[in-house]
């Protein structure tokens, strides 16, 4: 399971794993520091490391992927697109935490054991979500091409896969499949499925015509089998299988030039 639903909200089970860490320190920290005078500090400095620390891991992907931004600088601002660093944000956390807390030993153990119980809380399942990944194959499950054919995804087996599951009703769907249709075409090594969910040839078609999207590897998941086999949840959900078509890394949401340039990098290395 990459993703669960919890009424109208759709989130991936790695987000929902790093909210649970932060609410469990933030609510140990709550508890240690009832008798403090200083409490409401003290979670004001909880409340700075946890902003500074998600600017951070923002900032620290947009140096990375710097050239995907040229010409797109809006999509700075997308954060939509999961493009974050996660330990660059939990290392300047832990400084923020740890500047304020400077000379009150009291603070600082307070924060450690708050830190541990949260970590604890976030590595276990952690750990169980890498065991679930590893070895994780392509769907097995059959979808049907634009001529009505089945196609089995083991087949591309061989280089790395991108699946991507999408609706033409979904509005941040529509608004990534131009970064998809780039990406298929600027990465010849990669194959791009795009696995529609539900919908029928006709209105497919249509939209694919209305956007003026050629694109490669257009499948129908009419039954939502292989959304099921996968355990993605909501839409858009993006999969990405290395060459041996083992489950490398997943993205729930929009994605943007510099995230997708990210995960291609991440499959095209895992070899």
């Amino acid at each position: 399971m990459l993703s669960i639903s919890l009424g109208p909200l759709v989130i991936s089970i790695s987000q929902l794993i790093i909210f649970l860490g932060l609410g469990i320190f933030w609510g140990l920290t709550y508890l240690l520091t009832r008798q403090h005078p200083l409490q409401k500090a003290i979670l004001d400095t909880v409340f700075k490391a946890i902003v500074v620390g998600f600017l951070v891991s923002r900032l620290a992907f947009v140096f990375t992927m710097w050239d995907a931004y040229q010409g797109n600088w809006w999509q700075l601002f997308n954060i939509s697109d999961g493009g974050f660093i996660g330990y660059y944000g939990w290392l300047s956390g832990i400084v923020v935490l740890a500047f304020y807390a400077r000379g009150k030993k009291a603070v600082m153990k307070n924060y450690a054991i708050a830190g541990f119980v949260g970590f604890c809380s976030m590595i276990i399942p952690n750990f169980a979500l890498s065991i679930y990944q590893t070895g994780v194959q392509l769907p097995q499950s059959v979808v049907h091409n634009i001529q009505g054919q089945q196609v089995n995804l083991q087949n591309f087996k061989g280089k790395p896969v991108v699946i991507n599951f999408w609706a033409s009703w979904c509005p941040p769907c529509r608004k990534e499949m131009p970064v998809l249709q780039a990406a298929q075409k600027n990465n010849p090594n990669i194959t791009v499925a795009f696995v529609n969910q539900g919908e029928d040839l006709h209105t497919v078609k249509a939209f694919l015509n209305e956007q003026q999207l050629d694109l490669n590897h257009v499948f129908f998941d009419q039954s939502s089998n292989v959304s099921r086999e996968s355990g993605a949840a909501g839409l858009p959900t993006t999969l990405f299988y290395n060459s041996q078509g083992e489950l490398v890394t997943s993205h729930m949401g929009e994605l943007s030039h510099a995230s997708l340039g990210y995960y291609i990098q991440a499959i095209s290395d895992n070899k």
